[in-house]
């Protein structure tokens, strides 16, 4: 009896013992904090992973306010890292995501993409469901008009949403990298802008993906919303997209007028909360129009937002293959 009770603790404490030595792992968790910055950051006791992590967190400790939180999870030797950061200008709040695999056995470190449905969504903290929100959305772009647009938007310090084509995308990578540093919101507007209604899922698809691809590759960031060429749309578009599919309420007809006072005259006289407007960010009047338009919105006490802020805001929930043409 005295045997038993005597084994009895040292099985448990065995155990125990076995236990952490299975959960032990290179990683010490280290933290930076000071005023406005609270970093959290895994620490391998490797010269190699924790210069590039140091390196990697250095852009983050510049900023005013930030907080960098990481997860993991290892098989072996190799360590599956992803850092969550959030960035604070303002009112406005960022959040960005970043994966890398470390390989301790080689003493390696690279970025891995990670199938996150995960836009770098920005909120701003000042908007509520009582709100006068609208959404200005922009299609066709990239090209040379659409920096203008957003000197013009950056001016005035609101958000927009733009549609972009991947066939415009190459030789204009910077454009799309600009609007993510602006926090603008980049949605898919097909490849070559093809009424999509007339072809296969096979073809929908290929649109769809392709452009896509094209905008991560351009920016590290997926795009969440898809607007169909024309904003024509059917079933076998709602089954393919995979995608909330976004059209609007107000169609400035900038393509057919190309004069900014009636651009603006026509949003003036037909905005309301929760809308969505349509517009064009290849066009010299747009841009130029929107000199008239925000002002005006921003007196009759409008906030300017993403499509997605808008939804959010409105509390309500998209849901992919459904069509949204304003939030009320």
């Amino acid at each position: 009896m005295k045997i038993r009770y005597f084994l009895l603790p040292l099985i448990i404490v065995s155990l125990m013992l076995l236990i952490l030595d299975n959960e032990k792992t290179s990683i010490v968790n280290k933290n930076v904090i000071s005023d406005g910055v609270e970093v959290s950051y895994p620490f391998f006791g490797n010269e190699v992973v924790d210069r590039y992590i140091s390196n990697y967190l250095n852009k983050y400790l510049e900023e005013d306010e930030v907080f960098v939180d990481y997860d993991y999870y290892n098989d072996g030797s190799k360590y599956y890292t992803t850092f969550y950061s959030y960035v604070i200008k303002g009112n406005m709040i960022s959040n960005n995501t970043d994966s890398f695999l470390i390989d301790m056995s080689n003493n390696t470190i690279e970025k891995t993409v990670v199938d996150y449905e995960q836009y770098d969504f920005i909120i701003n903290s000042n908007a509520s469901k009582d709100d006068k929100l609208v959404a200005l959305t922009f299609d066709d772009g990239p090209n040379y008009n659409t920096n203008k647009v957003l000197n013009i938007l950056n001016k005035y310090n609101v958000k927009a949403t733009f549609f972009v084509l991947g066939s415009k995308i190459k030789g204009n990578e910077y454009i799309l990298k600009k609007m993510i540093g602006q926090g603008m919101e980049i949605g898919n507007h097909t490849f070559n802008h093809l009424l999509l209604t007339r072809y296969s899922e096979e073809k929908i698809k290929e649109e769809i993906d392709k452009t896509n691809d094209m905008i991560y590759d351009a920016t590290g960031k997926k795009a969440l919303l898809l607007r169909p060429s024309y904003g024509s749309f059917n079933s076998k578009i709602k089954r393919t997209a995979n995608m909330p599919i976004i059209i609007w309420d107000v169609d400035t007809l900038d393509w057919k007028y190309h004069s900014s006072i009636k651009i603006a005259n026509r949003v003036m006289s037909k905005v309301k909360d929760g809308d969505i407007v349509l517009m064009h960010d290849i066009y010299s009047a747009t841009a130029n129009a929107l000199d008239i338009i925000i002002p005006k919105l921003l007196e009759d006490g409008y906030k300017l937002v993403t499509v997605s802020e808008l939804f959010y805001y409105k509390e309500i929930m998209l849901e992919d293959g459904k069509v949204y043409g304003y939030a009320r």
